[in-house]
């Protein structure tokens, strides 16, 4: 227990410099390991695959490297700039200032770079794949993102230093990025997460029975006035 407690004072105090001296690449690396080890957690959890599409790791870390890595970085950076020369640092209009910052102009820039990067790159679809899962997806996708991330960014902003406040985001983006790969993989996932839910298949038997009757009494009915013509 001690040489653990040891090797991760060690691996912190690492991280620590690495962060110090370079701390973009340090952002982008922590990032492609987060969000690579997300879509590990989406692709098996969520998805339950035997085998992992490895392609689709590769290229959903590089995402968490290429786009949260420095942008995470500079946003949290600036964002506390910006913040202390409109209002006092430690009041609460501080901090409800760069919450709502931070969820409406972040949020939804995260939400659309994921997809047109998924869209392109992962998936192939390119714009019109794109166009398609920002109409169906981006408002239910960006919903679900409240119900996490104003609360943990209240926490985040409030406890933990602006230099590791994107370490932190990265950690709860492995909760995240699953649901983010989940949602991207699937043509529309507020309908698949529906269609599993208990009962659900109870709920659409009526429905289908219902259709299937009127489809049988439409023939019916033109099979009646085919024959009166006749």
């Amino acid at each position: 227990m001690n040489s653990f407690r040891l090797s991760g004072k060690g691996l912190w105090a690492r991280y620590e410099h690495a962060l110090h001296k370079r701390p973009v690449l340090t952002q982008m690396t922590t990032s492609a390991l987060l969000w690579g080890l997300g879509d590990v957690l989406a692709q098996r959890v969520a998805e339950r695959v035997q085998t992992v599409d490895k392609r689709r790791i590769g290229l959903t870390a590089g995402f968490g490297a290429g786009f949260m890595g420095p942008v995470g970085h500079f946003w949290y950076q600036g964002l506390d700039i910006m913040a202390s020369k409109l209002l006092k640092p430690g009041t609460g209009p501080f901090l409800i200032g760069k919450v709502v910052a931070d969820t409406f102009i972040l949020g939804p820039l995260y939400v659309i770079a994921f997809y047109a990067y998924g869209s392109y790159f992962i998936d192939q679809t390119g714009w019109q794949g794109f166009h398609s899962k920002i109409t169906k997806d981006f408002f239910p996708t960006f919903l679900a993102e409240l119900a996490i991330w104003p609360a943990f960014q209240t926490f985040n902003f409030t406890k933990i230093p602006v230099n590791h406040q994107l370490l932190a985001v990265n950690c709860m983006t492995l909760v995240d990025a699953s649901f983010l790969s989940w949602a991207r993989s699937q043509e529309n996932w507020v309908d698949t997460m529906m269609a599993s839910l208990p009962g659900a298949d109870k709920k659409q038997e009526p429905v289908a029975a219902s259709a299937a009757e009127a489809k049988t009494s439409s023939s019916s009915k033109d099979k009646k006035a085919a024959a009166k013509h006749a």
